[in-house]
């Protein structure tokens, strides 16, 4: 009891900065069938709003049931996600009817609206006896755009055993703050495929001038063009520190995270390196360079990374994209083009990398890499310093690169 009597004056105290401020967040959900950032073919078959009263969601034979949890709404948060379900320690859901002979994908959206410092963890148990297993580490229950919170949508693919049919429990659990949250749960399903290629972008977090709500799905949809890639987006780069990660055949890094408001544990770390080791592809997208700045081995897997001594980069501007290799199976046969874009100038590190395309810097004249690859840690490793803005990815040019780099990074090309 005393901890919700301490969620509920952390929330009067929001309200009253809101009402001394007069200011009102406008949160709507935006997530509707053939939105950008869930895998194509897949259907949405089951949506159940954590706040609307609602305890149980069914089609057909599946279910979605949610076993406790309090229903509140926050203060001063207009629009569908200013409203939950919360629990002192965990809110827990049932879902039944799972088939062996599909694919599924759990999709959750949470939000630390009143900023009390929420931690929370995902966990799934097999059955209805089996033990609890971390699925998403402990992270902060909020993406951050714009230098300001706001709700996280996450996927989190169902692999065995959690869908072998038993009745599978999910839990959202307090790590740390006042309660576990959260917003609204979706089902996805599909006819299990293994003809294609999985590919997640991973973002939530970057620079205030970089926005990733807009720029992540352009790149999303510029890889759908190309035939063979199932491609979604995650708002919070805490999955790679999930087991679940291993249901794609390549992530892409489209997230500068900042340890001061949505710090990455080192199961997050280990999560990136087990990653590629085992062969998978990753992608670095413009300001990933960024990403796990305080981590010393990020620099042996990305090839080169972004040193906040150097000059950042040229002024946002045309300029030209010349091929360097062009045997490689990213650039063969790709020609130069021009790009509006933000030259970047700011890449450190002497790890061995083959780089595929420069520019030449309006600055001071010297050419930089504009995008590389390395595959000395394992894996298929491509790092592109493009995509300031949406535009970039709408450029003939750096459309092509971006779709050609994904799929060998993918390994959908040799």
């Amino acid at each position: 009891m005393s901890r919700q009597i301490v969620f509920l004056a952390a929330c009067v105290l929001l309200l009253a900065l809101l009402g001394a401020t007069g200011e009102t967040i406008s949160e709507t959900p935006s997530l509707s069938p053939g939105d950008v950032m869930l895998p194509q073919d897949h259907r949405i078959v089951l949506h159940l709003d954590c706040g609307d009263g609602e305890r149980t969601v069914k089609a057909g034979e599946l279910s979605i049931t949610c076993h406790n949890g309090a229903e509140y709404d926050f203060p001063g948060v207009a629009g569908g996600l200013g409203s939950v379900l919360y629990d002192p320690e965990r809110v827990t859901f049932q879902l039944d009817g799972l088939r062996p002979d599909r694919d599924y994908v759990l999709g959750f959206t949470w939000w630390d609206a009143d900023a009390s410092g929420r931690v929370q963890s995902v966990q799934f148990a097999a059955g209805a006896s089996g033990p609890w297993q971390t699925v998403l580490p402990p992270v902060r229950a909020a993406a951050f755009h714009g230098d300001k919170p706001t709700s996280a949508r996450v996927l989190l693919p169902l692999l065995p055993p959690f869908n072998q049919g038993d009745p599978l429990r999910v839990s959202f659990v307090k790590e740390t703050g006042p309660n576990a949250v959260v917003n609204e749960l979706w089902l996805l399903e599909r006819e299990a495929s293994e003809t294609v290629k999985r590919v997640l972008i991973v973002t939530g977090d970057d620079y205030a001038g970089h926005d990733w709500r807009a720029t992540a799905p352009a790149l999303a949809l510029a890889l759908r063009e190309v035939k063979g890639l199932e491609v979604s987006i995650t708002e919070c780069p805490a999955v790679y520190g999930s087991p679940l990660l291993r249901h794609y055949d390549a992530t892409v890094i489209h997230f500068k995270n900042y340890d001061d408001r949505l710090p990455l544990g080192p199961e997050c770390r280990e999560g990136v390196r087990a990653h590629v080791a085992s062969g998978k592809g990753l992608v670095l997208c413009h300001f990933g360079c960024g990403a796990f700045q305080d981590w010393d081995g990020f620099i042996k897997i990305a090839g080169r990374v972004y040193n906040p001594d150097l000059r950042p980069h040229d002024p946002y501007g045309a300029f030209a994209v010349r091929m360097t290799q062009e045997s490689h199976p990213v650039t063969t046969g790709m020609i130069p083009f021009e790009v509006t874009d933000e030259l970047y100038t700011c890449l450190d590190g002497d790890a061995p990398v083959r780089v595929l395309c420069e520019a030449q810097s309006a600055v001071d004249q010297h050419a930089y890499p504009m995008a590389f690859v390395t595959e000395a840690t394992g894996g298929r490793v491509f790092h592109c310093l493009l995509g300031h803005d949406a535009r970039v990815y709408e450029t003939s040019g750096a459309r092509a690169l971006y779709q050609r780099g994904i799929a060998w990074a993918a390994g959908l090309v040799e």
